[in-house]
């Protein structure tokens, strides 16, 4: 066919059937489209307009509404505030029509729509980023307001035209092209004007047919789309029309879109993405049905985005549960926030959440060594049952019990090296937190009250499972919790508030709420310690115990009332037995923290906990501490002589060969760590690389190896001990006086000693030993000779 005009081609645009993405066709099945889907899923392409997207109709509506009233002539300038493609479609007619015409937009829109919209002869003036469209609209009606006889403000944002654009054109050539079987009709919302025009339309046509709107959540990064809370809602948006408004996470939308183009073939943008989400659904919520959704432009317009870039992601690879891969920690703005449960009350010193905890101290240390602002909190449920059976069997209030476990707590972990980046927080700071979210969660009809108790409604949840990979039909009820105690709707429910007993109304353990009196459950108390003391929940660190329903119910409170989605859902695995020597050595209980720091040195402690994978349980057998004491000791007195080593002179002539192996040692052991801790903290391979690293360098050390070479050397095991903290410091104090320095007499001492062990004389030795320590000196006998220190006071 022959056209006369180019805008002929806006409209009539196809649709498409998808099989690939829709959830109620099997997918086996789809390439062949063997299987007749009992939801069909329809995509219309508005990519197909001329100008590119679906605004190439409300720009062509406008400008003819502009000339039919006379508002429009050619000696104006027709401006308009606009995210980019409503700008396209405008700089497109225009350039047909021979008008003028300025576009105000922000500069934070793609760099393909600018440079369409230059290349169409319009004026660009953009407005900052950060103020997104309103901004720009702002603007345009400041410029219309000043200057009404030079410019035309098409205002889409309350323009009628827009609605009319869909009216007699989308709406109608959906209901059309489908002989009228549509039942669904799914759209992002940005102008609005799409929208409203399908309601009017389509209701007209079949009031039975669903118009569903899809908005992006506060704070979006979705181009072109509006969140009518943080945003000026159109002038021409009514929220009564569309039959249901629904929400869309950014992550959803690019995530659709990047699926529609490796799945389907179809190159979208984000706004499309949200929508396709949506549609897709809605789709697996139907038992039959046609559901049209709105694709508005190509995805060619976001090349320069993130859209579809392939971002560098390299660092911190973590196993999710979620996703079952090795997911990297990206942080944010803000940087990278971990949060872990921390130990109960009546059990502060369970080994196993000290394990989790040793495991966010790392974290942290890394993110930091990579020059990323990194923080975790380990919370406190202070207000929980056996929080408060403990305090109560104590004899103490709440408060003083908890702010006791508070500073136990702290102290334990300055015992083990837990860095500052580590806070220890009582769950009951955040209580005005667990509030809001127990009120945002009945406001979205998540939740419902009953008997002045709040429940969690999981059947409201649909990706309740998804976080710990688990298939709740079959789940048996009642193991952990006593059914008679709850008044649920669904013993799956979990509890967000519970009636205060009669016991905690006596002791005064409760909140005053519009619910009544009542305590946060276990999961509420933390949710809400993660979400009030960190910008973000980047890494979610739990217990094995904790996989399900625990992890279940923290994801429902944190996405659907916190807004926070981890990257990563990690679960380490218990530590069972007690140290050796304690009675009914071994089995299956939880290891005590109290009882290995009786057996071993903090430190010693420590690098045993991070021994292994934490996705391995870690049990204390027979002499397994005492393995780890001596390897810890290794790496101590390689510290300590190549802090001897680093201060003095290199050997003359320089001993080219154990600096080249020395360097080749620092490399090795670099990179060792780097790719532990990369692999999911896969510290259990990084051990056998440091213990080579020492027996290679105290091979140098001993042939004299010293002064630079050390003190690389040196560097290297400070920058692993920067992340894993497992070596005690060192000060003048603990470093072996250098031989010259020794006094005479007690270096004629020692060489009388050394005699006397030669001669086996170990009665005399020890006598000289004694001798040297009234002289205030400690000497300590290693395969390399003699070491000399001072003795503290």
């Amino acid at each position: 066919m022959i056209y006369s005009n180019l805008l002929e081609l806006v409209g009539h645009t196809p649709l498409l059937e998808l099989l690939r993405i829709n959830p109620r066709l099997d997918a086996a099945a789809a390439p062949a489209a063997a299987t007749a889907p009992v939801v069909r899923l329809l995509a219309k392409i508005e990519s197909k307009n001329i100008g590119g997207s679906i605004k190439d109709r409300v720009a062509l509506s406008m400008i003819e509404a502009a000339e039919a009233s006379g508002e429009l002539t050619p000696d104006k300038t027709v401006i308009e505030a606009t995210s980019g493609n409503t700008g396209v479609g405008l700089a497109m007619v225009c350039a047909v029509k021979g008008y003028k015409i300025m576009l105000l937009m922000p500069e934070s829109a793609s760099e393909e729509r600018k440079r369409i919209m230059r290349a169409y002869g319009a004026e660009l003036r953009l407005t900052p980023g950060h103020m997104g469209t309103d901004g720009a609209i702002e603007e345009a009606y400041r410029l219309a307001r000043e200057e009404p006889g030079k410019y035309v403000l098409l205002d889409q944002y309350n323009n009628p035209a827009s609605i009319a654009a869909h009216y007699r054109g989308t709406a109608q050539e959906i209901w059309d092209d489908t002989d009228g079987r549509v039942t669904h009709v799914v759209a992002s919302l940005g102008t609005t004007g799409t929208v409203m025009g399908l309601c009017r339309r389509l209701h007209e046509l079949n009031p039975a047919i669903r118009v569903v709107a899809v908005e992006p959540y506060a704070g979006h990064k979705i181009q072109g789309l509006k969140n009518m809370q943080e945003s000026y809602p159109p002038g021409i948006w009514d929220k009564q029309q569309p039959d249901e408004i629904v929400h869309v996470e950014d992550e959803a939308a690019f995530a659709m879109a990047r699926r529609l183009a490796r799945e389907e073939g179809l190159l979208v943008g984000m706004s499309s993405g949200a929508a396709a989400a949506a549609a897709v659904r809605l789709a697996a919520e139907l038992d039959e049905g046609l559901v049209v959704f709105l694709c508005p432009d190509s995805g060619e317009r976001y090349l320069s985005t993130s859209l579809f870039a392939t971002p560098e992601r390299t660092g911190q690879r973590m196993f999710s549960l979620a996703s079952e891969a090795k997911e990297v920690l990206l942080p944010g703005p803000k940087g990278l926030s971990v949060f872990t449960p921390g130990p109960a009350l009546d059990a502060l010193s369970d080994a196993e959440a000290w394990r989790r905890i040793l495991l966010a101290d790392v974290v942290v240390r890394a993110q930091a060594a990579r020059g990323n602002a990194a923080q975790a909190v380990v919370g406190l449920a202070d207000m929980d049952d056996r929080a408060l059976e403990a305090a109560r069997a104590a004899g103490m209030s709440r408060e003083a019990f908890a702010a006791l476990c508070l500073k136990t707590v702290r102290a334990m972990a300055r015992r083990l090296g837990v860095g500052d980046g580590v806070r220890f927080v009582l769950a009951t700071s955040a209580t005005d937190r667990a509030l809001t979210l127990t009120r945002k969660l009945l406001g979205r009809g998540l939740a419902y009250e009953k008997l002045r108790s709040v429940y969690f409604d999981v059947q409201r949840e649909r990706d309740y499972g998804a976080t710990s990979r688990a298939d709740t039909s079959g789940l048996k009820i009642g193991h952990t919790v006593d059914l008679a105690a709850y008044a649920k709707d669904n013993p799956l429910d979990f509890t967000l508030l519970k009636r205060a007993s009669l016991a905690d109304l006596k002791a005064g353990d409760v909140l005053d709420t519009e619910w009544g009196k009542v305590r946060p459950s276990w999961f509420l108390q933390l949710a809400a310690a993660a979400l009030e003391n960190l910008p973000s929940v980047d890494l979610f660190l739990a217990a094995e115990a904790h996989r399900f329903p625990h992890l279940e119910n923290f994801a429902a409170i944190l996405t659907r009332a916190g807004g926070a989605r981890p990257q990563v859902w990690a679960v380490s695995q218990p530590v069972q037995g007690r140290p050796e020597g304690a009675e009914g050595e071994g089995g299956e209980e939880t290891a005590d923290l109290a009882g290995l720091l009786e057996s071993a040195a903090p430190h010693d402690v420590r690098m045993w906990l991070l021994s292994t994978s934490y996705r391995k349980s870690l049990a204390v057998t027979r002499g397994s501490l005492a393995m780890w004491q001596r390897n810890r000791r290794k790496a101590q007195d390689l510290l300590l002589a190549l802090h001897q080593a680093a201060a003095q002179n290199a050997p003359t002539p320089p001993d080219a060969e154990g600096a080249k192996e020395i360097e080749q040692a620092v490399h090795d052991l670099k990179g060792a760590f780097s790719l532990a801790l990369e692999d999911d903290l896969g510290l259990h391979h990084f051990w056998p690389a440091l213990f080579a690293f020492i027996r290679r360098v105290n091979s140098r050390l001993a042939g004299g190896a010293s002064g630079p070479a050390a003190g690389e050397a040196l560097a290297a095991l400070r920058e692993v001990d920067a992340v894993l903290g497992f070596l005690d410091p060192v000060d003048a104090a603990s470093l072996p006086l250098a031989p010259e320095a020794w006094p005479a007499k007690a270096a004629a001492l020692v060489a009388e000693r050394d005699a006397a062990r030669a001669a086996r004389d170990f009665a005399r030795a020890d006598e000289l030993r004694d001798r040297l320590a009234g002289m205030g000196l400690r000497v300590e006998d290693t395969p390399g000779g003699a070491r000399v220190y001072r003795m503290s006071s």
